[in-house]
């Protein structure tokens, strides 16, 4: 077992490092210290493997906060300030179930998913699929149940959880989850079905778990069911589920068909990467339809005025408009409906409406997770990238004009965001204004944020494609610097949430951030644009 634990670490490591010298290579000034030695060089590919391992510790620890902090705590807590702490933990413990154990049992399962570590250990390197499987599963649930630990004690204590409680809630979902394996292992003996790669089957366990967990928050409703969690024979009986289970998985004889039913579509030389491959592509190749607008007779008059990059870009926003104003109205779309459930509630439950307006300055902050959301600029990115830059990125005059068409795009992009921006701003006003009880200058600061922010997500995810290009050939994105960065400004966001800040602090905070962002992003691009800007 500690061997086969041991490969597999130096599989996971080994990639983690390669990655990570490639794309080091290619930061700004400090890639230029990274040389192509480093590749061979044992000493220094163990330290980044020990600092890349470290990371991943790190990450696990933060993830089960950022899990329960941002999905299960906050929707419970944060606007429910009337309820009692009771209610409260039977709305915590409600969505927990739902989320950690109804919607995960079927949706987040590993014995029968579709890795590509599985294909490179066992078909590659000829590792036994039931030593695979043993190490690989023992690894994830003995780290997930001590990942979960923290995490559960936190917001289980500000609950006034027991401390032995949120213990043993830790490990009912630990071991509840491969109970969950064994089921989805044993499904697959009796019929050959894999389950997790039923796509109606996991997003319909997913859409209905979600709803079912945030319903009682908008229909002024406190389930009971979830503290079932919390008694002692409820306890009992999930360890004794999961004990049974994690014995029957150490004994399973039949790991190689399992194993092979993965592995098949794992193999990166064959279905895997070409599916991934062609899914990618398809959500931001154009319609025939739009390459034939600017085709028609007097369609490109508009643009005949516009010469250079203005001209380029005038053209390309008109033949992929699709794909950009398919994503467009579906937000729009969205944020319709939650004006309309917003004045609904303001009708029918004009008590709670008033309940939320009062805090609605403590309720600024979640603005900006609402912004990332809706933010079009990583998919107008994508398809700036595989139906413009792909190919022109090979050319020195295209690199080195980055500044030039990185301010064209900004300016479109930002106009998309502000679209999102108004919409979502006419959305609050109108709840403000039937539920009453918000300051004008509350929803004028509101008002101000959403603008910023708009602007603000527009800068992030284009000043990240230039200066990281995070996307390969096939649109994977592997630059590991992509997701660091995008973790710290995530944590930057859940510091918001944390501080509490007021509507004015928040405002001015975001609008000077957003201006220093702009001005550094101008500059860095400028500078390394042509540089880091470029196919990998």
């Amino acid at each position: 077992m500690l061997r086969t634990f041991s490969t597999l670490f130096s599989i996971r490591t080994s990639s983690a490092v390669n990655r990570l010298i490639y794309y080091a290579q290619r930061l700004p000034l400090a890639g230029r210290a990274v040389k192509d030695t480093q590749y061979a060089n044992l000493k220094g590919k163990k330290a980044i493997a020990v600092i890349a391992f470290l990371l991943q510790i790190v990450w696990g620890f933060v993830s089960k906060l950022a899990f329960l902090g941002l999905m299960v705590y906050l929707p419970a807590v944060v606007g429910n300030e009337t309820l009692s702490q009771e209610d409260q933990l039977s709305l915590f413990l409600h969505i927990f179930l739902l989320l950690s154990f109804l919607v995960a049992g079927v949706a987040s399962i590993t014995v029968l998913e579709t890795k590509r570590e599985k294909y490179i250990a066992v078909k590659l390197m000829r590792m036994k699929p039931a030593a695979y499987m043993q190490a690989s599963l023992g690894y994830r649930y003995f780290s997930y149940f001590i990942y979960y630990i923290p995490a559960m004690l936190l917001f289980a204590s500000l609950l006034d959880v027991p401390f032995i409680q949120g213990i043993a809630l830790a490990a009912s979902v630990t071991l509840w989850r491969v109970f969950c394996e064994y089921l989805h292992l044993k499904l697959f003996q009796k019929t050959g079905n894999v389950l997790i790669k039923n796509t109606a089957v996991v997003w319909l366990a997913i859409g209905l778990g979600y709803a079912a967990a945030y319903a009682p928050i908008f229909l002024n409703w406190i389930p009971s069911g979830g503290k079932l969690l919390l008694l002692w024979p409820v306890t009992m009986v999930i360890a004794a589920l999961g004990a049974i289970a994690a014995v029957r998985l150490a004994r399973y004889a039949d790991y190689r068909t399992a194993v092979d039913a993965a592995a098949r579509r794992d193999d990166p030389l064959l279905d895997l990467g070409k599916m991934f491959s062609e899914a990618n592509k398809m959500q931001v190749k154009s319609k025939d339809k739009d390459l034939d607008y600017t085709h028609s007779d007097g369609q490109t008059v508009p643009f005949n005025s516009r010469e250079g990059y203005a001209y380029l870009h005038a053209l390309f926003f008109a033949r992929h408009r699709s794909l950009l104003s398919r994503p467009l109205w579906n937000r729009m779309a969205i944020i319709g409906a939650i004006g309309l459930i917003g004045v609904a509630l303001s009708v029918t439950d004009p008590e709670r409406a008033s309940a939320l307006a009062a805090n609605w300055s403590k309720g600024m902050p979640w603005l900006i997770w609402i912004m990332n959301f809706l933010s079009i600029g990583e998919k107008a990115c994508k398809a700036l990238f595989y139906n413009c830059d792909l190919s022109l990125m090979r050319y020195s005059f295209y690199r080195n004009d980055a500044d030039r068409h990185f301010r064209q795009r900004l300016y479109r992009i930002c106009g998309l965001n502000l679209t999102l921006a108004g919409g979502m701003g006419a959305a609050l006003t109108g709840f403000a204004l039937t539920a009453g009880g918000v300051p004008t200058s509350e929803l004028l600061l509101t008002w101000v944020c959403l603008v910023a922010l708009s602007v603000f997500f527009s800068i992030h995810h284009l000043f990240l494609y230039y200066i990281l290009q995070p996307y390969s050939t096939e649109l994977n994105v592997k630059n590991p610097f992509f997701f660091l960065v995008n973790i710290a400004v995530s944590m930057a966001f859940v510091l918001a949430l944390l501080l509490k800040a007021d509507a004015a602090g928040l405002a001015i905070a975001i609008v000077t951030i957003t201006a220093v962002y702009f001005v550094t992003a101008i500059i860095l691009v400028k500078r390394w644009g042509p540089r880091t800007f470029r196919v990998k």
